[in-house]
């Protein structure tokens, strides 16, 4: 299994990729994780500053999750549905920018 680390690393080649179709989201996501791979993380899909940093500033998109639930989640194990429904999951902000992100993260 990826750690977050790695998952964030690999969040940041799909950007890397595919800068300009990331980009037309223009937002901001923040990810809050909690346990012993936590953190917080922006993923920046505005075109100026697009990238994965470690930082705790605002964002139009705020997801609080366990670490093992996000890898969980990035990996295919854990379906975002389920995720919300359980509560492993808790989003703050505009949350259908929290679908289209990973809509984009799919392809």
């Amino acid at each position: 299994m990826p750690t977050t680390i790695e998952i964030f690393e690999k969040v940041e080649r799909k950007l890397r990729e595919k800068p300009d179709e990331f980009s037309e989201v223009g937002a901001v996501y923040k990810f809050i994780i909690e346990g012993p791979e936590g953190g917080t993380w922006i993923i920046d899909l505005r075109k100026e500053t697009l990238g994965v940093r470690t930082s705790d500033e605002d964002a139009e998109c705020t997801v609080e999750i366990l670490d093992e639930h996000f890898v969980d989640l990035f990996t295919g194990v854990l379906p975002p549905e389920s995720a919300l429904l359980s509560g492993k999951i808790r989003l703050s902000g505009n949350v259908l920018l929290a679908m289209r992100f990973a809509d984009l993260l799919k392809r």
